[in-house]
C-alpha cells in the first residue's frame, strides 16, 4: 500500500507528540514493506525538498513555511512563491499557507505516485484545502480516502488554556479543524479518552473512531542505581502551559513540600505561562516562595537527548494535565522505567494502573494531585524501583510496535477498501453550527434538468469610471454568461452616463433606473433575464469595480454542477494594487454569518435558492441587501462554500467589504437581519453575543496596540536605513489614522515627527 501522511511538526520541525507520533508511525510502516510519503515543513537541518530513507520506502517531502532564520517572529520562508500561500500567511491563521501548499504537493503525489490512503492531524486542518478541493470538483480523478487522526483540536487546546475562542487565529483553526473532521472519511484516535469525548462533542456515533494506541517507538529502559531512586527529581516534561495542568502541579508540589524537605522539582519545557499582563518567567517567580526557590528547577526547552539526561535522574515522573490526549511524555516516561503521576483527565488512565505502575490523581486540582505527590514520595523506594520496571513493561505491552502498525494496515486496507465517501462531499452540517456531524442533512437540492450558464447582473450607480474595464474581463471569460445586464440605480454624474450611453452602443443590455432602489433594481434585471426564457444555473451580482479572473464563471458554475446542496458560491478576493487587502474567510455558515458577511458580495446564487429566499428585499440599504440574500439562502438549508482562490478582484474594496460602515445605517440594518429569522437567531444567541463582544473589544484598540508593539521594535532597531524606518513608520501611523481616537493619532504622529 502507499501511504501519505501530513505533518508540519515532522522532526526536526519543532513540535511535540504529533510529530513523534508521525516520525515512529512512518518509519515503522516503511519497515513493514510499505511505501510511505511523509510532507512535513523545511526546517534547519531538514532543508531538502525530497530525501529518501529506508531503500526508498520512506520519502520525506519538505515546503517551505517558517524562516527560521529570521530574527522577526513568524517571517514567512523565502522558498513561498504561490501569491495565494503568501496571502494565506498573512491571514488570520498563518498555517493555512503550509496547509494550502500542502494539498497542491499532496494531489500532485496521488496522480504521479499512486497514493492509496492519506492521513493528517486534527491540529491546524492540514487537510482543510485538499479535502474541499476534492468536494468542489477541483483536484485529481482519483480519490484515496482521507484519515484524520484525532490528536488535539484547538478547540479543546483553547477551551483548557484559559483562552478566548473567539479570536480569529483560535476560530479560524477550529472552523477549518470541524470541516476536516467532519469531512474525513475515517477517524482514528490512540485514546478512548479523546474518541468518547470527541463523539459526544461532534455528534458522532457511538465506536465511529477507531481507536489504536500510539507505537513506542525506540525508547528503552533506562538503568537507575540505588541513590537515584532514593534522591532522584519528580521531573515533568512538556509545555508549561495551562492546559498541560502546570499551574495546579506547582501549587500540588508547594502544598506537599515542606513535608518531604529533600524532594527536588524538575521542569523541562518551554515556558508559555505569560499573560498580557506579565512574562512566563515573571508568572513562575510569582508563584515559587523565596524559601522553596532552590528546590524548583525550570530547565526550559531541551533537545532529546538532554531530555533522555534528565529522565535518567529522575525517580518519578509527573502528567498534571487537565486535559491530555495519549501524550508521548508519558509514554516515553514509562518506557526508561519511571513511575508517573498523572490526573485523570486523558489517555493516562489507559496506560497507568494506580499503585502498580504510577499513582492517579482523583481529579485535576491541585488538591487531587497533592494527595497523588504525597502518596507516591510516601511509597518506599525499592516499590518506587519495582514500579517503574512495571512501567515499562507495561507501556511497551500498550504500544507494542509490531502488533499497533498491524492494527493500523488492516484499518488503513479496510478504509482503502470502502474508498473516499465523506471526502467527496460537503459535510452534512456545513451551514449549522449545532448541528451534529452525524445528523440528516436538511438542505435543498435543485431540480434535475438542463442549465444555462451563470447570468451576470452588473449594478451601477456614479462608479462609471470602471464599468469598461469590468466588461472587458467578463468578454474575457473561458466560459461565456448565459446573460448580462448592466442596471443603473440612477446615476447623475457624467462620466457614469457616458460609460453607460457606451456599453449601449457597443451591445450590452443596460437598464435604466430612477429611484435608486438598489434590492428592487436587482429584482428587475432577475426577472427581465428569465423572462427572455433564458434559465441560468444561478446569478452573480457585480458592481463595476470587480474585476473577475477569465475562470469567474467556469468555476462558479462547476461548483454549482458539482455540489447541488450548495445555494451560495463565494471566494477570496484582493484589491488589484495591493497585497495586503485580501479577503480569505472559510466557508461562510451560521453563527458567523450573523455577525459579518463572510461571502463576498459578488458571489454565485443558485436559482432554486434565489427563487426560495425570495429575492432582494427592497426595505435593505445598499451593501446589506446581499448580505441578507445570503443569509436567506443559507437560512432555508443550502450550503455556503469558499472557493480557494482569488476569483475577483475589487477596486471598491472597502465599500464592497464593509471595511467602513456608516454607524446610522448598521443599526438599522442589523435590526433587519437579525429580525428575519427569529428562531434561528434564538438557537445561535449565545455566539453572537460572544462574537459581538469580541469583534468590538479588538475593532478601536486592536490595531493600536499592534501599531504601539511595531513602534517600540523600530525604536530598538538602530541599525536600520533611514528610508526603511521612515516607511514602517508611516505604515503605524497609518493605523492610527484609521483606527485610534483622534486625540490618540495626534499624539504618536509628533511623537514619530519627532523620532
Amino acid at each position: 500500500m502507499k501511504h501519505l501522511i501530513i505533518s508540519r511538526e515532522y522532526p526536526p520541525s519543532p513540535g511535540g507528540g504529533i510529530g513523534t507520533y508521525v516520525l515512529h508511525m512512518a518509519r515503522l510502516l516503511a519497515e513493514s514493506g510499505e511505501t510511505v510519503h511523509v510532507i512535513g515543513q523545511q526546517w534547519k537541518g531538514a532543508e531538502k525538498e525530497v530525501e529518501a530513507l529506508d531503500e526508498g520506502k520512506l520519502i520525506i517531502h519538505r515546503i517551505p513555511f517558517v524562516d527560521w532564520k529570521s530574527a522577526v517572529r513568524k517571517k514567512i520562508h523565502s522558498g513561498v512563491k504561490s501569491k495565494e500561500a503568501k496571502y494565506l500567511f498573512k491571514s488570520d491563521f498563518p498555517p493555512q499557507c503550509f496547509s494550502y501548499q500542502a494539498s497542491l504537493l499532496a494531489e500532485r503525489l496521488i496522480e504521479e505516485e499512486g497514493i492509496e490512503v492519506i492521513e493528517a492531524q486534527d491540529f491546524e486542518a492540514p487537510l482543510y484545502f485538499l479535502q474541499l478541493r476534492r468536494t468542489l470538483g477541483l483536484g485529481p480523478d482519483r480519490r484515496p480516502p482521507c484519515i484524520v487522526h484525532l490528536h488535539s483540536p484547538m478547540e479543546f487546546i483553547v477551551k483548557f488554556n484559559d483562552w478566548d475562542i473567539y479570536n480569529p487565529y483560535f476560530l479560524t483553526a477550529k472552523r477549518l479543524e470541524d470541516y476536516s473532521i467532519a469531512a474525513a472519511d475515517a477517524l482514528i484516535c490512540p485514546s478512548q479518552y479523546l474518541a468518547h469525548q470527541a463523539e459526544n462533542h461532534y455528534g458522532l456515533a457511538h465506536n465511529s473512531i477507531k481507536v489504536i494506541a500510539h507505537p513506542i517507538g525506540n525508547m528503552s529502559l533506562i538503568r537507575r542505581d540505588k541513590e537515584t531512586w532514593e534522591q532522584g527529581s519528580v521531573c515533568y516534561v512538556g509545555r508549561l502551559e495551562r492546559r498541560k495542568g502546570i499551574i495546579e502541579w506547582i501549587n500540588a508540589a508547594l502544598e506537599v513540600a515542606p513535608r518531604f524537605p529533600s524532594v527536588q522539582f524538575e521542569f523541562i519545557g518551554e515556558n508559555v505561562l505569560g499573560t498580557d499582563k506579565m512574562g512566563g518567567e515573571e508568572f513562575l517567580r510569582r508563584m515559587i516562595p523565596k524559601d522553596m526557590k532552590s528546590r524548583f528547577h525550570f530547565r526550559g526547552y531541551q533537545d532529546r537527548t538532554s531530555l533522555l539526561g534528565f529522565l535518567a535522574k529522575a525517580r518519578i515522573a509527573v502528567i498534571p494535565s487537565r486535559w491530555e490526549n495519549f501524550p508521548y511524555t508519558c509514554i516515553e516516561a514509562m518506557g526508561t522505567g519511571l513511575p508517573v503521576i498523572a490526573s485523570p483527565r486523558g489517555g493516562m488512565v489507559e496506560m497507568i494502573e494506580d499503585g502498580r505502575t504510577g499513582w492517579l490523581a482523583k481529579d485535576a486540582t491541585s488538591r487531587g494531585l497533592a494527595e497523588a505527590l504525597e502518596r507516591a514520595l510516601k511509597t518506599p523506594t525499592d516499590e518506587i524501583a519495582e514500579m517503574g520496571q512495571r512501567a515499562s513493561r507495561e507501556i511497551k505491552r500498550i504500544c507494542d510496535n509490531k502488533n499497533n502498525v498491524g492494527k493500523h494496515l488492516r484499518f488503513r486496507a479496510q478504509i482503502k477498501k470502502k474508498g473516499a465517501e465523506r471526502s467527496s462531499h460537503l459535510p452534512l452540517n456545513l451551514p449549522w453550527a449545532e448541528v451534529p456531524i452525524s445528523a440528516e442533512s436538511s438542505r435543498k437540492s435543485p431540480k434535475m434538468e438542463k442549465k444555462d450558464n451563470l447570468a451576470i447582473v452588473i449594478s451601477c450607480f456614479n462608479d462609471g469610471r470602471f464599468l469598461g474595464k469590468c466588461l472587458q474581463r467578463i468578454k474575457q471569460q473561458i466560459s461565456k454568461p448565459s446573460a448580462v445586464m448592466i442596471v443603473d440605480e440612477g446615476s447623475t454624474k457624467k462620466q457614469t452616463l457616458k460609460a453607460l450611453e457606451r456599453a449601449s452602443k457597443e451591445g450590452w443590455q443596460v437598464v435604466y433606473r430612477e429611484d435608486n432602489q438598489m434590492a428592487s433594481a436587482k429584482n428587475m434585471a432577475i426577472q427581465e433575464i428569465i423572462k427572455t426564457g433564458m434559465n441560468p444555473v444561478g446569478f452573480a451580482f457585480l458592481s463595476p469595480e470587480n474585476q473577475v479572473h477569465p475562470d469567474f464563471i467556469f468555476e462558479c458554475v462547476l461548483v454549482l454542477q458539482r455540489c447541488p446542496e450548495v445555494g451560495v458560491v463565494s471566494c477570496w478576493s484582493k484589491h488589484p494594487k495591493s497585497d495586503t487587502q485580501v479577503w480569505i474567510k472559510p466557508c461562510p455558515s451560521f453563527p458567523y454569518q450573523w455577525v459579518t458577511n463572510e461571502a463576498v458580495p459578488f458571489s454565485a446564487v443558485r436559482l432554486e435558492a434565489l427563487v426560495e429566499a425570495g429575492h432582494f428585499r427592497p426595505q435593505m440599504s445598499q451593501g446589506y441587501e446581499k448580505w441578507d440574500l445570503f443569509n436567506a439562502v443559507m437560512a432555508a438549508g443550502w450550503a455556503a462554500v469558499t472557493f480557494p482562490a482569488i476569483l475577483v478582484e475589487d477596486s471598491g474594496w472597502k465599500n464592497s467589504m464593509w471595511h467602513v460602515i456608516d454607524a446610522q445605517t448598521f443599526g438599522g440594518m442589523r435590526r433587519e437581519l437579525l429580525a428575519r429569522f427569529p428562531e434561528l437567531i434564538k438557537r445561535d444567541a449565545q455566539d453572537i453575543i460572544f462574537l459581538t463582544e469580541y469583534n468590538r473589544s479588538q475593532s478601536r484598540y486592536g490595531p493600536l496596540l499592534m501599531s504601539l508593539k511595531r513602534l517600540a521594535v523600530v525604536s530598538l532597531m538602530p541599525n536600520l536605513p533611514k528610508s526603511k524606518v521612515l516607511r514602517i513608520l508611516g505604515k503605524i501611523l497609518y493605523k492610527f489614522l484609521n483606527y485610534s481616537p483622534s486625540w490618540i493619532s495626534h499624539f504618536v504622529s509628533k511623537l514619530i515627527y519627532r523620532f
